[in-house]
């Protein structure tokens, strides 16, 4: 996999670059971090389904089936633990980035299931690129999330802390913490050195090159949407708030007054109908209403 070693130093400093705007002191809350690991569950989902949608039913040349049996360890399965991980942290409005304002996702999405339909054998790629990064850059960053969300506590295991902070996607069942389980993956991949032929190796390597500049593509794009995605759903969260206090009688106000918590205090929010409809007149234009949580994800 040397030849996407240059695609892979591309997208790490692009990771590099974003991961501390999702941790403190640029929040307090790993919300915006949520918003960005929702861009990676399809991803996990879509390959890791290939395995049930073809081992099991025998769908595929014996030879075919050899090669996806060897890229399958269950305990190193990330789907259904991600999107445990997401719906604790985030409401069902934002768990799946839109497909209108996501377009390199969802073509990143449709390129996956064209490739592993027509060449099954570039699992490979899928396999040792999104497992792997687990294990090397992975560690690096839930070392920054525990410390930003999960600290250590005597009283607790990390593992549960993890839990709580929506964090276990980054977590291994066992005692080694999945370097077992690396180590096995690894030895498994190396038995098809001598099963596959060398275009089918060269397909394995073509596909690395296009999943790591792809990934590049749906970073750049998530970084360009989560901040608006966070706005929305801190505005949610106040439209909730309000509905608890003051019960089914609430009525939600147009959405312009949403942002004006960060500018007026939250009685604000109790302005009879009429107040509203002076102060939607003196409202500040949308940009300057918005600029306060927008510098919140970008400072």
């Amino acid at each position: 996999m040397t030849a996407i070693r240059p695609h892979h130093t591309t997208l790490n400093q692009l990771i590099l670059q974003f991961l501390p705007f999702a941790l403190p002191p640029y929040t307090a809350s790993n919300e915006l971090y949520a918003l960005g690991i929702c861009h990676v569950y399809p991803i996990y989902s879509l390959f890791e389904s290939f395995f049930c949608t073809h081992i099991e039913p025998n769908t595929l040349p014996s030879r075919t089936k050899e090669i996806i049996t060897a890229l399958h360890l269950p305990e190193l399965e990330r789907a259904e633990v991600l999107g445990n991980d997401i719906k604790l942290l985030l409401p069902p409005s934002h768990r799946v980035p839109s497909p209108i304002h996501h377009p390199r996702l969802e073509a990143f999405k449709l390129h996956i299931q064209s490739s592993l339909a027509s060449r099954p054998h570039v699992l490979v790629a899928y396999t040792w690129i999104f497992y792997m990064a687990l294990f090397s850059g992975g560690r690096y960053i839930r070392s920054k999330l525990r410390t930003g969300f999960a600290p250590s506590s005597a009283s607790t295991s990390q593992r549960r802390i993890d839990q709580l902070a929506g964090l276990s996607f980054w977590n291994f069942p066992g005692d080694a913490d999945g370097e077992d389980l690396k180590n096995d993956f690894k030895a498994q991949v190396a038995t098809l050195s001598d099963v596959l032929t060398e275009e089918e190796k060269a397909d394995i390597i073509a596909e690395g090159v296009h999943i790591m500049t792809s990934l590049t593509d749906v970073v750049k794009e998530a970084a360009e949407t989560i901040p608006e995605q966070a706005i929305s759903l801190t505005e949610a969260k106040v439209v909730d708030t309000v509905m608890q206090i003051r019960g089914p009688v609430a009525r939600i106000r147009p959405p312009w007054i949403l942002p004006l918590r960060y500018i007026f205090p939250m009685w604000v929010m109790d302005l009879s109908s009429n107040t509203t409809g002076m102060a939607a007149s003196r409202a500040p234009k949308n940009d300057a209403v918005t600029s306060r949580p927008m510098q919140i994800a970008a400072e």
